[in-house]
């Protein structure tokens, strides 16, 4: 876990790319995101490089959030300047939501992902698509549990990500048991919506959710992939783990409860 500081740039960015908020304001190298509250990741600073010029950034950031009604949150990573967890912490703000990156070439995926397939037999059949259509998103708000309040940010949300992007839904005697989406920048492929109906898990559908989207993004140019994953999520850790992932390193928002009510994650 010891890459250069450029390393966890790189992905971080990527990352961020691959789950674009709704506006953005820049602050020197630090991106300030906002979608109206969904999602943690689309409703933070990017804190990356070094500390922005501007000696009162904190509090513009804090007014930046306080004026469009959100809470002021900080994604903390490797790629932050240090000092900058523990200063916020003296400021009251909170950690929230630990994570960790995972990175695997892509090759090695696909032949693990192809091996435990062998081992775990799943008819299903698979279906491609560019865009999130209506039969998608609505699988989609019901798997994840989500509100119908939340239908127009995430379709919103899913018509940013940058192309090429492909949306999988595994189906079941016609029926959808399982959802993934690729993204591939720079070489790297994210994968993200990555998940099972509770009904059909334990078969084996992981490996082959995996598989399909690694095959799909090799054949869109990459060779190499990262996940972000929550890390108290172990059977998701463990599954990436036996396809090869490896750790890199963490991240983690920092949250001033006080500001305003929290954002979903």
């Amino acid at each position: 876990m010891n890459e250069k500081p450029d390393f966890y740039i790189a992905i971080d960015t990527v990352a961020s790319n691959t789950w674009p908020a709704e506006s953005s304001v820049s602050m020197d190298n630090w991106l300030l995101r906002a979608s109206r509250g969904v999602t943690k990741r689309a409703n933070s600073v990017l804190a990356i490089g070094e500390y922005p010029n501007d000696p009162n950034w904190l509090a513009k950031i804090e007014q930046f959030y306080q004026d469009l009604g959100l809470p002021s949150i900080f994604h903390i990573s490797d790629a932050s300047p240090k000092g900058l967890d523990e200063f916020l912490q003296t400021k009251g703000y909170a950690i929230d939501t630990p994570c960790v990156v995972m990175t695997a070439s892509s090759q090695q995926v696909s032949d693990n992902a192809q091996y435990k397939m062998m081992q775990n037999k799943s008819s299903v059949q698979m279906e491609w698509a560019e865009a999130a259509d209506a039969e998608w998103l609505d699988v989609f708000l019901k798997l994840e549990q989500f509100p119908e309040e939340r239908r127009d940010s995430y379709s919103g949300l899913f018509e940013r990500m940058p192309a090429p992007k492909g949306f999988l839904k595994l189906k079941r005697n016609n029926q959808i048991i399982a959802l993934g989406t690729a993204i591939v920048e720079d070489g790297w492929a994210g994968f993200v919506n990555v998940v099972i109906h509770e009904d059909h898990r334990g078969q084996g559908l992981g490996y082959v959710l995996m598989h399909a989207l690694t095959e799909w993004s090799m054949e869109h140019g990459a060779a190499k992939q990262y996940l972000q994953v929550v890390s108290s999520n172990k059977p998701a850790v463990t599954l990436y783990e036996k396809l090869g992932y490896q750790p890199k390193y963490g991240y983690h928002y920092r949250i001033k409860y006080d500001l305003q009510p929290l954002v979903s994650s």
